[in-house]
């Protein structure tokens, strides 16, 4: 496996990891699991590369890291569903304690059953479409992350100097 795909691996993990369970609830901060998971791949990625990283390839890593990402933590969910703690029960769980904290106040029995309903099972047409939504949106926050992690352990900028390096410039006479 070449650091690339491992270090997408690590970051697609974090990712799923992150969108599971109660640790999903992160992601209602603008997708922060998602662009933790892009900026872990770009800081593995940073470990074994030799030179800087361009933010393209951050993003692109970020991305790539994020849709699969979004893969895991749907498979993540099937494997957590009978012990109850999968997405599905955790939202289910949060939003029958709101409804007890608000006791109905301004909703008819419809809404409270239509808000306690079932979401799609994963291997459903809706659950499908659901999955498909969720590796684009996990790739675009992915890549906001891959962008952030270039920022943060790219290395030395493009043009830009490292560290403690010496930049010489040339005089220009006129």
């Amino acid at each position: 496996m070449t650091p690339r795909q491992q270090s997408i691996l690590v970051g697609a993990v974090v990712t799923g990891i992150l969108s599971t369970s109660y640790l999903g609830l992160l992601n209602t901060i603008c997708c922060l699991g998602v662009i933790v998971g892009g900026i872990v791949t770009t800081q593995q990625y940073a470990a074994y590369s030799p030179g800087a990283i361009a933010s393209g390839d951050g993003a692109v890593l970020g991305a790539s890291a994020g849709a699969v990402g979004a893969v895991l933590s749907a498979l993540f969910d099937v494997g957590l569903r009978p012990l109850g703690l999968d997405s599905q029960s955790v939202q289910q769980t949060v939003q029958e304690q709101l409804m007890q904290n608000m006791g109905g106040q301004g909703m008819s029995p419809e809404m409270m059953q239509q808000m306690q309903g079932d979401a799609p099972g994963l291997l459903s047409a809706m659950g499908i479409a659901l999955l498909l939504l969720n590796v684009v949106v996990f790739a675009i926050f992915g890549a906001i992350g891959g962008a952030l992690g270039t920022t943060l352990f790219g290395g030395e900028d493009a043009g830009g100097a490292a560290p403690g390096q010496v930049v010489e410039a040339e005089a220009v006479d006129e």
